[in-house]
């Protein structure tokens, strides 16, 4: 059921709207579970610790959240917290580098307060990018042309992925500033739903709706 994809699918121009239809795309997005106390507080970006056991924990309720909700495929980036749960919900699953977290290059892994000069970075977050990383603009930008090219018509998706791109592909179909999409709250094991009318619109039935959901 997996395949892997390329980072980089062409961008939907007007004459590619066709494939959208006249109908409303399900996009449910959901960051992946717990990390680490010790990492929370550092940025993990696209190093690739595996599944934290706190989050395997959840996965069995949050899988039956899921379920119910019925997404026909899934989308997931190619690091193991991502992939490795993605995958066992057993459903059609396109692995995607595109969904990678932001890269932070030589701070991955360090905790903000010891990172020399992160004060000049967090100034200006969206352009700036860490020693050997990437600015979240450009994160933003893979993140927003992998989803724009790997969606399908109106087929209930999820995309199991990162704050990072998931924060970049909800403001895009809101036509929100990337400034105000670092400021949107997504916790672990958070889902938000976004129905898409075309490439760059959507409607926002709910967001950060934590899973599991209390019964």
């Amino acid at each position: 059921m997996m395949r892997h994809a390329s980072p980089g699918p062409k961008m939907v121009g007007e004459d590619q709207n066709s494939r959208w239809g006249a109908g409303v795309t399900p996009l449910y997005l959901l960051r992946h579970g717990p990390l680490p106390r010790a990492q929370g507080s550092a940025p993990l970006g696209s190093s690739n610790p595996a599944v934290h056991p706190e989050a395997w924990a959840l996965w069995p309720q949050v899988k039956a959240d899921l379920q119910a909700l019925q997404p026909q495929r899934v989308l997931c980036s190619d690091l193991t917290r991502s992939r490795d749960l993605a995958l066992d919900l057993g459903l059609p699953t396109l692995v995607l580098s595109g969904l990678q977290e932001q890269s932070f290059g030589e701070w991955e892994g360090i905790p903000w307060v010891d990172i020399k000069g992160h004060e000049a970075f967090l100034a200006n977050p969206v352009i700036s990018s860490p020693p050997g990383g990437e600015s979240f603009a450009r994160c933003a930008s893979r993140a927003v042309l992998t989803i724009q090219g790997a969606l399908d018509g109106e087929t209930p998706t999820l995309v199991l992925a990162h704050g990072g791109p998931l924060r970049a592909i909800l403001a895009h179909f809101l036509g929100m500033g990337l400034d105000r999409a670092l400021d949107l709250a997504w916790a672990p094991f958070g889902l938000s739903k976004l129905e898409i009318y075309g490439p760059n619109r959507g409607v926002l039935r709910y967001h950060n709706r934590i899973l599991p959901r209390a019964t």
